[in-house]
């Protein structure tokens, strides 16, 4: 297992969404192409070693230290404005080109250029290009779970832009430089002052705006790369003559825990509304797949969700005609499809244990199990 496979944060879990990753980042599954590339030929710089031998030389260490192959194709494009750098990839091709803009070259050094292009390299070698953009949805549960992805994917790919450039220092330099603009001219790289700063943004509650930002916001990203390095799994695998203060496990949650301070808990807070109202109808669905709610099965409802949700349900079961309770049933499913598949495996293990209690036939009981699991998309 290479450094990117073994080092992508936990949060980053594709499966989650139900996506299927090649096995091999290179191997080509799609002939699709766009004409990304035609368009980079002719307006901007192909990185080569004759034209651009330094940015070449930076691009060389970072596949030497990945010990990946290099299949991509990188640019300069004309860009005074913006620090930046994209990678473009077909969802299911087999390379991809990275581009860098003319800012961000003269802004950086060598090291901290190796950090941003290895960045770029890791969101191709993940397949991020497979992940649904946010904006591709209206329902508001999937915006937020998937913008919850996208921050993922900048965190995997923040360490392996470490990795790639071999400097925490380097990797935290270029994360300043990006976000103020400036160079080390106007720069104090005192870190320990930057996440002051962080500490005074949680202080005052964080910024809520940034729950609808695709990267977290820079002081996560430096926290999380310098808990990274201190973790035990980093040290040991690249032989650092350290000791790790943190399990991975422990960092990858700590990072979690410290983004959220920042956004806000409403991601967590919509999809925890999400999985109990799941849970009480997908309740109903098994209770009456029989057409019967008998009175021992109100009490189990009473007993998991209250007198006075017991008292609705029963009120609302007499005055309805069965078609409209399942569509109600149907409309929280549709919901809930838009979970991520723990939060779906956690509603089928719960309505699982109601098959032990239902005071109808257990066989029709099952057969609702398996519909509520094909309507969660599992």
């Amino acid at each position: 297992m290479n450094a990117l496979d073994k080092f992508r944060y936990s949060k980053d879990d594709p499966s989650q969404l139900n996506i299927s990753l090649k096995k091999d980042p290179y191997e080509k599954v799609s002939n699709n192409k766009t004409n990304n590339l035609n368009q980079l030929l002719s307006t901007s710089v192909k990185v080569s070693k004759e034209i651009f031998p330094n940015i070449y030389s930076a691009i060389e260490n970072v596949f030497n230290r990945l010990k990946i192959k290099n299949n991509l194709n990188f640019f300069v494009t004309a860009n005074h404005f913006q620090t930046q750098a994209t990678c473009s990839a077909m969802p299911l091709g087999d390379s991809a080109e990275i581009i860098l803009t003319s800012k961000l070259v003269e802004l950086l050094n060598e090291e901290e250029l190796e950090s941003i292009i290895a960045h770029e390299v890791a969101h191709f070698y993940y397949q991020h290009a497979l992940y649904p953009q946010p904006n591709s949805t209206k329902n508001r549960l999937e915006y937020l779970n998937l913008l919850n992805f996208s921050r993922a994917a900048e965190i995997s790919a923040d360490r392996i832009g470490f990795i790639g450039c071999g400097s925490l220092e380097s990797s935290l330099r270029a994360m300043l430089k990006i976000t103020s603009g400036l160079s080390e001219k106007h720069l104090k790289f005192n870190f320990s002052s930057y996440l002051d700063q962080l500490r005074e943004l949680k202080e005052i509650k964080g910024d809520q705006n940034l729950m609808y930002s695709t990267h977290p916001n820079f002081l996560n990203r430096m926290q999380a790369l310098i808990w990274f390095s201190m973790s035990n799994e980093y040290n040991k695998y690249f032989n650092t003559d350290k000791k790790g203060t943190f399990d991975l496990k422990n960092v990858d949650e700590k990072i979690y825990e410290s983004i959220k301070k920042v956004i806000g808990d409403e991601v967590e807070y919509s999809n925890k509304e999400v999985v109990s109202r799941t849970l009480m109808w997908g309740s109903i669905d098994i209770f009456l797949s029989d057409k019967n709610f008998s009175k021992k099965e109100q009490e189990i409802f009473k007993k998991n969700f209250g007198d006075k949700s017991t008292e609705s349900i029963v009120s609302l079961i007499k005055i309805s005609n069965p078609k409209s309770i399942q569509e109600k049933i149907d409309n929280t499913f549709e919901e809930a499809s838009k979970l991520l598949n723990e939060d779906k495996e956690k509603i089928v293990n719960e309505l699982t244990k109601l098959l032990k209690v239902v005071d109808g036939d257990t066989k029709i009981a099952e057969r609702t199990i398996k519909k509520i699991k094909t309507n969660l998309k599992l």
